[in-house]
């Protein structure tokens, strides 16, 4: 009899047992000889800084307070004060994003050697209503002869982008390509590239490249063919998505 009942104590005991493992996981056991690890302190609790939506400006472009219409800023306040305007390009608000203006500048009396600047103002809701979201500046030494502006919604946001050509001169026409597109601190260039012998231009939401095509033998001023190919946005950059070959009569 008390062999009976010590036996159902034991059984009595294991079924307490495996009752606890099922309540949860044991832990982990920590490796031999590693000392525990203290919990830190939380930190104190501060606010968390918001960001600003207006990058920094340069130093030349001084905020705009006054709360004007993209027509009615005077081209003076778009530029330093010693430059001479060479392109403005007004893109107004869609899409959710606000109005903005790209302008060129240049500031120099040599053609061949003066400084050419880039700049894109923002307008924004709460003084002051406008100010420069971004801006590029080409040296002299560059080369850089002209900058030339161009505009259409090319990122299928419905907010026209910035078609920029920074214009470097030769027999082939050469320069550097760029589009800039966003607003406020999203704002920024989201294609490069450098050309001789080629033009880009806007046709139907998308980017259009021409380029010349050289036969062996071919002088310069005549290329056997020329090369016209399709970039489109495809939410991250531009992809060339069609192609053709159109000889040159004669």
């Amino acid at each position: 009899m008390r062999r009976l009942v010590l036996i159902s104590l034991l059984l009595l005991a294991g079924a307490a047992c495996e009752g606890e493992d099922r309540a949860g996981p044991a832990p982990s056991p920590s490796p031999r000889g590693a000392a525990p690890t203290p919990s830190a302190s939380p930190p104190p609790s501060s606010p968390t800084p918001t960001p600003s939506p207006r990058p920094i400006p340069p130093a030349w472009a001084e905020p705009i307070e006054e709360d004007l219409t993209p027509a009615e800023v005077p081209d003076a306040a778009l530029v330093p004060p010693d430059a001479e305007l060479t392109g403005r390009t007004v893109l107004p608000a869609a899409g959710g994003l606000p109005d903005q203006i790209a302008v060129t500048y240049a500031i120099g009396p040599d053609p061949f050697a003066r400084e050419h600047g880039f700049a894109l103002w923002e307008r924004f809701p709460e003084p002051p209503a406008w100010s420069v979201v971004l801006a590029f500046v080409d040296p002299p030494d560059r080369g850089v002869l002209g900058i030339r502006l161009g505009s259409g919604d090319l990122t299928g946001d419905g907010h026209d982008d910035v078609l920029v050509f920074e214009e470097t001169g030769g027999t082939g026409a050469c320069g550097t390509w760029r589009v800039v597109t966003g607003a406020g601190t999203d704002a920024g260039a989201v294609f490069g590239r450098k050309t001789c012998d080629a033009e880009l231009l806007i046709r139907g939401g998308a980017l259009e490249l021409r380029e010349a095509v050289f036969e062996p033998g071919d002088p310069h001023c005549c290329p056997s063919a020329f090369r016209y190919a399709t970039l489109e946005w495809n939410g991250r950059r531009f992809v060339e998505t069609a192609s053709r070959l159109e000889p040159v009569d004669g």
